[in-house]
């Protein structure tokens, strides 16, 4: 229980300027326009007994609303009962004041400071710095630095912990330095505001140095009875000074478990065997089975040779039926007129026989054949296409047709109304047939198009051109990654999402076609995943809309989470050109 009653200071403001300030040592304290009031406001909009601030028993301290005309504002919000912390923010009607008090740990009812405290059985003697840095309440870090070590803080390369720039008001400073066995951390950083923990008491910057806590005017004392909790704008960070446990040394035979051996030589002997028997698979069947694609390929080359094998023995055994036929039919005649006809053998016959048009007739049959059953084939024909993928072939997944006749366009027809096979493009669907030539926003084949001839769509595809006579391209520079997470893994997800950059570029580049350049995009990984932070570091590309898009669409990517739960610093250049 709160024996003794608190000391209340209450500072009023004009606007930004502080005006006075008023200290309290009572449990009651009644603000208004009134002048039975505690503390007086000479303020029109305030009502004659506006609020209460209570002391509890507890330690708590409450704020409660006197039903006041204009109501009160607590850190922005409008309340008629809240507990109060100090540094908190009370708007009056056009007056703010600002309470501070001491208040315990226990009495904010949440663990909001660091410990220190380990087992006195395994102290070492030596201290480190600990401090774990939130965004919001997403823990970024949160680390034990050995002994003498100093840490710093900034978005600089090289800092310990990530904070931006434009929240810390620098781009790097040194947050805590060793002195002794304690840490002494920088509190001038112009944008911080701090509360410490002292000897369970709760209290605030400005109490710190009317105290004189604040040493050279700039540091505080973190010792075995004081820790912190600074704020840099979204940013938190708790700190203090932390035991390091000595370690424990014991017999090498007792840490030694046979069991884990066991299993691991177990593991080993197993990995082995597999390592052998994969030698002993041929290749081409490793392949297949790593690669659905290769396998479904492999299945519908096999389909496509025995049609064309059965289609073939079919429509020589009905050409050899049709000439021996023909055959008796001549004989039938030539006796009948009293001709002889010297024998001759069938090869010869047939080339006789069977005329050019009888051959392309019989070709177009076959194609056809094939088409029908490469169309019975569909659902084969999507697991192709699905196991293909985006992205495949170095690009997004593009469609290739194969010709514009014979067996070649008949099988385009047959695999769906796109006509094609896998290939890789751009966003658009490339021919390489009579009929294709489209650009990179064009279908590949012309043939729909009502009201052109052959020649007409032929030519059509090649005059498909962006304005001024260019193709915006976006290419990438080496990109720079620090944190646990794969450089390679960073760099194949932002080239998936590259469409999405081009596309920026895409909009300006049509009413001004000379706009080139290169952006250099800085931003920073969370533990989840998303991106925060998202900067332009360095432009000559001259263009507000493109790098304001840019921006855009990077705060809107989700990469993989980093190792470990911490965050990853990325800078990557975009290079924007146009290409004749």
């Amino acid at each position: 229980m709160q024996s003794q009653t608190p000391t209340i200071r209450i500072a009023i403001y004009d606007g930004e300027t502080i005006v006075r300030e008023e200290v309290f040592n009572r449990k009651l304290i009644r603000i208004g326009k009134a002048g039975q009031n505690h503390l007086q406001l000479d303020d029109a909009n305030v009502s004659r007994e506006h609020v209460h601030i209570e002391a509890a028993e507890s330690g708590q301290v409450r704020l409660i609303d006197m039903e006041s005309t204009n109501g009160t504002l607590v850190n922005g919000k409008r309340v008629t009962q809240v507990t109060l912390r100090p540094g908190d923010e009370i708007v009056l009607g056009g007056t703010k004041l600002v309470i501070d008090f001491e208040m315990t740990a226990s009495a904010l009812g949440e663990e909001s400071f660091l410990s220190g405290e380990i087992d006195p059985a395994l102290a070492s003697g030596n201290y480190g710095f600990e401090a774990k840095l939130l965004w919001g309440e997403r823990v970024l870090g949160w680390t034990v630095f050995p002994a003498g070590a100093s840490v710093t803080m900034g978005e600089a390369l090289g800092s310990d912990f990530f904070v931006p720039e434009s929240v810390l008001g620098v781009p790097q400073f040194t947050l805590a330095t060793p002195a002794g066995n304690d840490y002494l951390l920088d509190v001038s950083t112009v944008k911080a505001d701090g509360e410490f923990l002292v000897e369970d008491k709760i209290v605030r910057l400005p109490e710190m140095e009317r105290r004189g806590k604040v040493e050279q005017g700039r540091f505080v004392r973190l010792d075995g009875k004081t820790t912190a909790r600074m704020r840099f704008g979204d940013f938190t960070l708790l700190a203090g000074r932390s035991a390091i446990p000595r370690k424990i040394k014991g017999s090498w035979w007792k840490r030694y478990n046979m069991r884990d051996h066991v299993y691991l030589m177990i593991s080993l002997i197993l990995h082995l065997l597999f390592m052998v028997l994969v030698t002993l698979v041929p290749e081409e069947q490793l392949k297949t089975v790593r690669d659905p694609y290769e396998r479904n390929s492999q299945a519908m080359k096999k389909i496509q040779v025995a049609v064309l094998e059965r289609k073939i023995e079919e429509d020589k055994k009905r050409e050899e039926d049709e000439v021996r036929k023909r055959l008796d039919e001549a004989t039938q005649r030539a006796e009948g007129s009293s001709l002889s006809i010297a024998p001759r053998n069938d090869k010869e016959m047939t080339s006789k026989l069977v005329t050019p048009d009888v051959q392309e007739r019989n070709r177009q049959v076959a194609d056809t054949a094939l088409t029908r059953v490469m169309g019975n084939q569909a659902a084969l024909l999507d697991r192709v296409l699905e196991a293909a993928g985006p992205g495949l072939g170095g690009g997004t997944m593009g469609i290739r047709t194969i010709g514009d006749r014979g067996l070649d366009a008949e099988l385009a027809m047959g695999l769906d109304a796109f006509g094609g096979t896998l290939g890789a493009g751009g966003g658009g669907f490339a021919g390489t047939g009579a009929w294709g030539g489209g650009s990179d926003f064009g279908p590949a084949d012309l043939r729909g198009i009502a009201g052109l001839g052959k020649d007409e769509a032929e030519g059509a595809a090649s005059r498909v051109r962006f304005k001024g006579a260019g193709d915006p391209r976006v290419v990438t520079g080496p990109v720079s990654v620090e944190g646990e997470l794969d450089r390679e893994t960073v760099r194949r997800y932002i080239q998936s999402k590259l469409d999405q950059i081009r596309f920026c570029y895409q909009k300006e580049v049509q009413g001004n076609p000379d706009l080139a350049g290169q952006v250099k995009a800085e931003w920073v990984i969370l533990p989840t995943g998303n991106v925060a932070q998202v900067r332009i570091s360095q432009s000559s590309l001259g263009s507000n809309a493109v790098e304001s898009c840019v921006i855009s669409r990077i705060q809107t990517w989700r990469f993989p989470s980093p190792k470990g739960g911490g965050t990853v610093r990325v800078s990557y250049p975009f290079i924007f050109k146009v290409t004749r």
